[in-house]
């Protein structure tokens, strides 16, 4: 089997077995097996991750890490940070992406290295790299729900480079999200992308990464405020660029191999919102981020050492419109500038990390954050016991500082920034030869000055909570490849996350998945998903009073046919179990659907 590299663990690539912290990793089978079109319901797999969606396909989607707050994983898409600048939350809702290679998700604090919105932990996201010679692959899909998709990508590898174009588009007819029979609610995402990176020799390599996200959603709204859906013709738009360049270096002085990593970021999201075909409100934000990253690694004995430092500075600039004369109309502007080390030791079975982090801001104390682990590997038993803790901070969000609508919504330009402070401790098994896989992991966390809404005052605001946030848990994963053509993984978490002994809402005690993939080498393969998630609270926004949202599984699966090398028809399935649930009170789900697709691959 070929070695696991993280990139989360340590900013640079890390061998899975000199990590110390908890990561899973999915490779493009295991993706592909899933057969999900969002990325969110693919990291139903990852435990420790609870997803909710606001009723169908391009409603509001939020991932929380072992439960934190939905804003408080840090999402990367190629290197670059995906969340609203406004909110400093990637919404999930528009991931529709068809040429991932990977999806790595690294969990607990992790703001040591990583910044003030890993709190929960990290999501990267990476674009699939051309290999040698040319590549073609074309993949069209119609079914359930007026359901139409297609994608294209041509992508070229180079004895000094690559090059990738890729091309997806998704419709569909949706349902009704207020559930009582009137019109659908439609999504339409539209996304493109390229890539390219070149050697120049001598150890320079430059890299960029271009992504783009356009979307319309349809909705339903409250808008008698009695905690129902109405339904209306309420609809969004928005757009979503994301770019990226760097510049690498690398050279050996002596015994040290140093490399020298320049990189600029940008991220620009726009949103409209309309009531029919009058618009509402315009939000427009942009996030620049530049870094210069110096890493060394070298031996003394039997004994490797790396040591990496960073500089970073990053700036938010937030425009609201909210009409002529709308007390919501706002321009804000907030930055700030960090240094980071991280340094790792490995010796023999004894693996050592270090990190540590100082983030001036403008608005806010100066930050420090850190993260320590030790791992020790028993090579007789093929395992491995590590443990590590850290603590995080997030910072308010623009509309936390400064509001959005005035009439109902304050902003408190004097909140404190939210800190989490966690521990966790795991064993690592592998298992029939290097073929599976096993790890359990306990974690701990407590966050303090958790920034939540007041809607005991009129207007509502945002107020740093007085009381702590506590959060545990229990953590299990494995993978096996039982034969050349089957393949299993799977997790559950058993998890509490409670403010002041009460539970927090939409955090479920209880989440597992199963993934099974048989893929003989011949022209029938098949996968089949189930994910199971258990009771959870919510809030009745009429009442403001607490309501339990009723456990859900469900049950997906492709059957697929290559029809000759290269040609593949598939169907697959959703929800085939017709569950009638909701991940957030009040949002109608979709119910069973099936779809059937065509798949061409050239190279």
């Amino acid at each position: 089997m070929a070695e696991t590299v993280y990139v989360t663990a340590a900013r640079i690539p890390l061998a899975a077995a000199d990590a110390t912290v908890s990561i899973s990793a999915l490779d493009p089978a295991m993706i592909e097996a899933r057969g999900g079109v969002f990325v969110a319901d693919i990291l139903r797999t990852i435990p420790g991750l609870a997803v909710s969606r606001s009723g169908t396909s391009g409603a509001l989607t939020q991932i929380r890490a072992r439960g934190s707050e939905a804003n408080h994983v840090l999402v990367l898409i190629d290197g670059i940070e995906a969340a609203s600048p406004f909110t400093g939350e990637a919404d999930f809702a528009h991931y529709a992406f068809d040429d991932l290679a990977s999806i790595e998700v690294s969990r607990g604090e992790q703001s040591a290295l990583w910044g003030s919105d890993a709190i929960g932990g990290v999501i990267a996201l990476r674009t699939a790299v051309p290999e040698a010679g040319r590549e073609l692959s074309l993949r069209a899909e119609a079914g359930s729900f007026g359901s139409r998709r297609f994608s294209a990508r041509l992508g070229k590898g180079f004895e000094d480079g690559y090059l990738a174009v890729g091309l997806g588009a998704f419709e569909t007819d949706g349902i009704d999200v207020s559930g009582l029979g009137g019109e659908r609610d439609g999504y339409t995402n539209h996304t493109a992308n390229f890539l390219a990176g070149h050697d120049l020799g001598a150890g320079v390599r430059i890299e960029t990464a271009v992504r783009w996200v356009g979307y319309q959603t349809r909705s339903d709204a409250d808008t008698d405020y009695d905690g129902q859906l109405d339904d209306t013709d309420d609809w969004r738009s928005g757009d979503q660029i994301l770019a990226r360049a760097a510049l690498t270096i690398e050279q050996q002085i002596d015994s040290v191999a140093l490399t020298h990593e320049m990189a600029t970021q940008y991220t620009d999201d726009v949103s409209r919102s309309f009531d029919d075909a009058v618009r509402t409100a315009l939000s427009e934000g942009q996030r620049s981020q530049a870094h210069y990253q110096l890493t060394g690694q070298w031996t003394t004995g039997e004994t490797a050492h790396r040591l990496t430092g960073l500089v970073e500075y990053e700036q938010d600039r937030t425009r609201n419109d909210a009409g002529a004369g709308s007390l919501a109309n706002q321009s804000q502007e907030l930055s700030s500038t960090a240094f980071a080390f991280d340094y790792g030791l490995g010796h023999g079975p004894l693996d050592l990390t270090a990190s540590a982090r100082h983030e001036s801001n403008e608005r806010f104390e100066d930050a420090v954050t850190w993260r320590a682990g030790i791992a020790w590997a028993f090579d007789s038993l093929g395992g491995r016991i590590r443990l590590s803790g850290g603590e995080g901070v997030k910072n308010p969000g623009v509309f936390e500082l400064f509001g959005y609508y005035p009439a109902y919504f304050i902003g408190n330009p004097a909140l404190k920034p939210e800190r989490s402070r966690g521990w966790e401790l795991g064993w690592e098994q592998g298992f029939a030869g290097g073929r599976g896989h096993a790890s359990a992991v306990w974690f701990r966390s407590e966050l303090t000055d958790e920034i939540y809404t007041d809607f005991g005052v009129f207007p509502a605001t945002a107020r740093n909570a007085t009381s702590r946030s506590d959060r545990s848990g229990l953590e299990l994963e494995a993978g096996w490849d039982v034969s050349d053509a089957i393949a299993v993984f799977g997790s559950a978490t058993f998890m509490q996350s409670e403010q002041d002994g009460a539970a927090e809402i939409r955090r479920p005690e209880r989440l597992a998945s199963l993934t099974l993939d048989w893929h003989p080498q011949a022209s029938w393969s098949a996968s089949m998903t189930i994910d199971h998630t258990g009771e959870q609270l919510d809030t009745d926004f009429g009442s403001f009073q607490s309501v339990t949202l009723e456990a859900y599984t469900l049950l997906g699966g492709q059957l697929r046919w290559q029809a000759r090398e290269g040609v593949e028809l598939y169907v697959r399935g959703d929800n085939l179990l017709d569950e009638d649930y909701q991940d957030v009170f009040g949002y109608h789900t979709p119910g069973r659907g099936v779809y059937l697709g065509l798949r061409l691959r050239h190279g």
